[in-house]
């Protein structure tokens, strides 16, 4: 009896200290300034995965440079701090470049506040509050739903359309997709990358497969000593 409570008692200081130090992770998040989520030697490659050759013709009104299969990739050179915007320096490689010689270089400026806000490739982060905080000052054509932002948009030719970035709890984006005004996919590319979940609720998935792997190892002590 005394080694069950133990063990209950090892599982409900377990859950305590993971919950308080999400708490405590979230609450310096709110009260600090936007920051980056991610680091500097970062690789990400997107694929396009749809595309949707002749409404992408009748709504830009010119022909893509990539085709379905196709990949772009970006390397993380340098982050630095400035007063009022972070800035990042990245190596570009477009579709249908050779990755084997040097990409192009480039310096993303991302505002510190929502104010500064202008279609960045990126997310602040904590990415949640960054969206929300952004959408609040946004003109009526953006909305967010998650962690991925809308703009309702017309292109050259005079037709509508509406441009998705989903980005993940680093504030980087995952896919990237354009719909004609039927909400039919005229072009998607997504991240390539692998995507390690983290929050609250993956803690959660891992809390309870640590405590159903403890409970069946009791239970197989249990049943040892009744055996015996």
């Amino acid at each position: 009896m005394r080694k069950k409570l133990k063990y209950f008692c090892l599982i409900g200081l377990f859950y305590f200290c993971i919950f308080s130090s999400c708490f405590n992770l979230n609450a310096k998040a709110l009260e600090d300034e936007y920051t980056i989520g991610f680091t500097e030697g970062t690789e990400l490659i997107w694929e396009v995965t749809e595309l949707n050759l002749i409404s992408f013709r009748e709504i830009f009104g010119f022909d893509p440079n990539f085709e379905i299969g196709d990949q772009n990739r970006i390397i993380i050179r340098e982050i630095r701090e400035a007063t009022l915007y972070w800035i990042i320096e990245i190596e570009f490689w477009d579709y249908k470049t050779d990755w084997g010689l040097s990409g192009e270089t480039l310096t993303l400026n991302m505002g510190k506040t929502v104010e500064f806000y202008s279609d960045y490739l990126f997310s602040l982060f904590p990415v949640e509050q960054y969206l929300e905080a952004a959408v609040a000052i946004l003109p009526s054509e953006y909305y967010r739903s998650g962690l991925s932002l809308f703009k309702q948009g017309k292109s050259d030719t005079g037709l509508e359309y509406i441009w998705e970035k989903e980005y993940d709890t680093r504030g980087i984006l995952l896919i990237e997709t354009f719909y004609d005004e039927f909400d039919q996919v005229i072009v998607r590319s997504e991240g390539t990358f692998l995507i390690i979940p983290f929050g609250t609720i993956y803690i959660g998935f891992t809390l309870l497969a640590i405590t159903a792997i403890i409970i069946v190892i009791m239970k197989k002590k249990s049943l040892r000593i009744k055996l015996v």
